[in-house]
Formats: structure tokens, C-alpha cells, sequence
């Protein structure tokens, strides 16, 4: 992400993985109705005892794109080279898979999440969403559902940063005090 890039990052943090899943359902359902454009969500747990799980929704893998390159490798060395073509071309067509998907950086850039990884706190779980195109109102009124979460950081501008919080605050109890004699 630069600068000039129109792309911004929000970072909640949930309680329970379960939360920042209904969260990312709803940021998807917002792409539907046009209200954001949904780049890229990462999932960033960590346990009671300070392990960390990271899933990523648009990076692939190095071992995911080794095994689809090797397939196609294989698949057209086959055709050109007959049985020693499959077994060079599936070697080869993995190791560059592998490589390229250990080099491109699709969405969230990997030092944010290492940065990330550091910052989500035992036993909660934070969603990471790269949005563009927001529709604020939208946006804001679709967060409050998730009250008691966090906004862990933002790249939004601040008037939509405070709406954001305010709509994450816990929702306090109407109580309604009734005077005895009425």
C-alpha cells in the first residue's frame, strides 16, 4: 500500500474467532450492495497461550501454488516431452510457483501482518479488511452490530475512525427507573 493507493486498511478485534467471521460475512455482503470494494481479509488468532494463527484470504501459499504449477508443469511437459518432460516440468513449474508466491504480495502486505501478529492480544482474534470505494454511513451502521469490538487501527479518515469507534462501544442497558405512586 502507497500512499497514493486508494485502499484502506481496518483492523478490528474481536473476542472469539467465531465474531470476526460474521464480521468478514458482513464486509462481504457490503461488497454486494456496492457499499466497499473487498480487497483482501486476513484472520489473526492467538491463544490463551500466545500462539498465533494466520489466515490469509487472497495470498496463496508457497506449498498451494507448487502444487498447482507442478500440475500444469507436468501437464505440459507431458505433451512436449513425453516421460521425462512430466517429471522436469512438474520440478521446475513447482519451484517457480513456490517462488512466486513466496515474492507476491497481493493484499495485506506480510510486515503488517508480522506487525499485526504482534499487536492482537491473548485470546481475542483481529480481522484485518483492505477496502476501497466506502461507502461511510454504510460502513458505520453495518460495524455497530458488532458492538464490543475494537478498532486496532485504521488507515480512514478521522471524522470516519470516530464514528467507527462510537459504533463499536458496548451498548449500554436501558433501564427504566419508574417512580412509585404512578
Amino acid at each position: 500500500m502507497t500512499t497514493s493507493d486508494p485502499r484502506t486498511l481496518i483492523v478490528l478485534s474481536f473476542d472469539s474467532p467465531l465474531k470476526a467471521q460474521e464480521a468478514l460475512l458482513a464486509a462481504s455482503r457490503l461488497q454486494t450492495e456496492g457499499a466497499i470494494v473487498l480487497h483482501d481479509a486476513v484472520f489473526i488468532h492467538k491463544d490463551e497461550d500466545g500462539k498465533v494463527h494466520v489466515q490469509e484470504t487472497v495470498d496463496e501459499s508457497p506449498g498451494d501454488a507448487a502444487l498447482r504449477s507442478s500440475f500444469w508443469g507436468a501437464l505440459i511437459g507431458t505433451i512436449l516431452g513425453g516421460p521425462v518432460g512430466t517429471v522436469l516440468g512438474g520440478a521446475v513449474s513447482a519451484g517457480v510457483g513456490a517462488l512466486t508466491a513466496q515474492l507476491t504480495d497481493y493484499g495485506i502486505p506480510d510486515a503488517k501482518v508480522r506487525e499485526l501478529r504482534e499487536s492482537v492480544k491473548p485470546g481475542s482474534t483481529a480481522l484485518a479488511l483492505l477496502v476501497s470505494h466506502i461507502r461511510e454511513q454504510a460502513l458505520v451502521s453495518e460495524l455497530s452490530r458488532f458492538s464490543g469490538a475494537t478498532l486496532l487501527e485504521g488507515t480512514l479518515p478521522l471524522d470516519v475512525t470516530q464514528a467507527v469507534r462510537n459504533a463499536l462501544q458496548p451498548k449500554r442497558a436501558e433501564t427504566s427507573e419508574t417512580s412509585e405512586g404512578q
